[in-house]
């Protein structure tokens, strides 16, 4: 059984009702109708009151400058002051809080308690810990491994690490002297962020060294030559394949929590079944591994980089003439993933990759469920309060309320934002630098493309402004519904 996270509530109107929470998940507390607690006859209780995230064992809570704040163990965290309206409330972000288990939760009439379970087992063999036992088992954290494992791995690499794998410095188990899921010291994995790679080379080559004559980890045939560009989830580096010197790209992911061989393997298994997507418009994913926390997938090199690069280029926008080719592309390599019922998740300028000049371009789609495994894996950490790689600008809002059943309808929000950046230089929403971009997603509240841009057509304006439709029913369904609409207006 993995971790999980349980909200009881202890007293309200909801009293005897528990939520629970097995991997990575939203919960958003309030008065309005769609959200997992709504309590809409509670005064003490705003429109969007509080957001949380879990990915068990880790939740965090957030306040969204609701009138009377969020209580957490009696202490009050958010909330607005009350001559502010629920707007000028949210344009605070408040910090968020980490839970832990037997933390208790008090908006107006409900109290919530927090129980957090995680399974004392092996995370090698997986056998019971017992209770007796946990202590001297423990593990990075929240793991565990048993006396016969660790005896066994004692042999092989150390199961606890003495010093950081990158810098050698000691570990001696004081604040800021204990190994990250990595190994990494805090100055190193500070490091490792900007550049994975760094930290990835690191892990390997410590697990040569101590592999006592075990097949050593390493990306074989592949010449790592120069980072490409870092993002939210990891960084991407060009890298040559040494047997016929075709380019490759080479990404690379540090998992923000501590990984479990299971937990590992499954994930890997996951993404290994993306090989099969191959399509003209779809980047194609060759090899892939791990070490530790580090994860590698060799992909096929787009040598006219992102979209995001070309919007640079050009001014922070692209012209239609050229735009109407990748829009096509785009929705040509989107619908056929549809087809087999691949949703994407975080489609974004960034994620829409170049190959060619403008006379030859040809698009190409990257990372299909990269980040969606990868965050179900539990592997990202809490990615939306923690807010990396700008994803939330290009989410619709029920990809925050129904955040586990995505389906095709959200991609196509977020690929209709793509275009509308990419024509206006604008995102369809304003997200002021002193406002909760949480809260902005909540509102919902879309610009239409032609105010942004009067020169936009009509009819292209009236296409990506349905796919921007807060509603899922209101909008194309999926890419190739959109791509037909787009062909006929351009």
């Amino acid at each position: 059984m993995s971790a999980s996270i349980k909200l009881k509530v202890e007293q309200g109107p909801m009293e005897g009702k528990d939520f629970s929470f097995t991997e990575h998940d939203t919960f958003i507390f309030g008065r309005m109708p769609d959200l997992h607690a709504c309590l809409p006859d509670d005064e003490g209780v705003s429109r969007h009151h509080f957001f949380m995230e879990t990915s068990p064992p880790h939740a965090r809570i957030r306040d969204l400058g609701s009138l009377n704040g969020t209580y957490v163990n009696g202490k009050k965290i958010g909330g607005r002051k009350k001559m502010e309206t629920p707007e000028e409330g949210a344009k605070t972000v408040h910090p968020h809080v980490d839970l832990k288990d037997g933390d208790k939760i008090k908006v107006g009439q409900t109290m919530l308690l927090v129980q957090v379970h995680v399974p004392a087992a092996c995370t090698r063999c997986g056998c019971k810990i017992p209770d007796n036992q946990k202590k001297q088992s423990a593990w990075l954290g929240n793991l565990f491994m048993c006396g016969s494992c660790r005896a066994k791995k004692a042999d092989k690499v150390k199961a606890e690490p003495t010093s950081c794998v990158k810098c050698g410095k000691k570990f001696t188990g004081g604040i800021g002297h204990v190994p990250d899921e990595n190994g990494l010291c805090g100055d190193c994995r500070g490091k490792a962020d900007a550049d994975p790679w760094q930290a990835l080379a690191a892990m390997l080559e410590k697990a040569r060294v101590k592999r006592n004559g075990e097949p050593a980890p390493t990306i074989e045939g592949y010449e790592v030559l120069h980072l490409l560009g870092v993002g939210g989830s990891g960084a991407v580096y060009l890298a040559r394949r040494k047997k016929d010197g075709v380019s490759v790209a080479v990404k690379v992911l540090l998992a923000r929590v501590a990984v479990d061989e299971k937990t590992k393997k499954k994930f890997l298994q996951e993404m290994e079944l993306l090989r099969s997507l191959r399509h003209p418009n779809i980047v194609s994913f060759f090899d892939q591994g791990s070490v530790g926390g580090a994860f590698y997938f060799v992909m096929e090199f787009c040598n006219a980089g992102s979209l995001a690069d070309l919007m640079n280029r050009r001014g922070g926008k692209v012209p239609l003439d050229e735009a109407k080719n990748i829009m096509l592309q785009t929705l040509d390599g989107l619908a056929f993933a549809h087809a087999k019922g691949i949703v994407h998740r975080d489609l974004k300028p960034g994620n829409i990759l170049l190959v060619g000049n403008k006379s030859d371009r040809k698009v190409k789609v990257s990372d299909f469920g990269l980040a969606k495994n990868f965050e179900q894996a539990g592997l990202s950490g809490l990615t939306l309060t923690g807010n990396f790689g700008g994803t939330l600008y290009y989410m619709p809002r029920e990809q925050i309320v129904n955040f586990k059943r995505v389906k095709p309808v959200s991609d196509v929000w977020s690929i209709a934002a793509t275009f509308y950046i990419m024509l206006t230089g604008w995102l369809p929403r304003d997200f002021p630098k002193d406002k909760d971009p949480l809260a902005v997603v909540l509102d919902g509240g879309v610009i239409p493309i032609r105010k942004r841009d009067g020169n936009i057509p009509k009819p292209l304006a009236a296409v990506i402004d349905r796919a921007l439709e807060i509603k899922p029913k209101s909008r194309f369904q999926d890419a190739k519904e959109m791509r037909e609409a787009l062909a006929k207006v351009l």
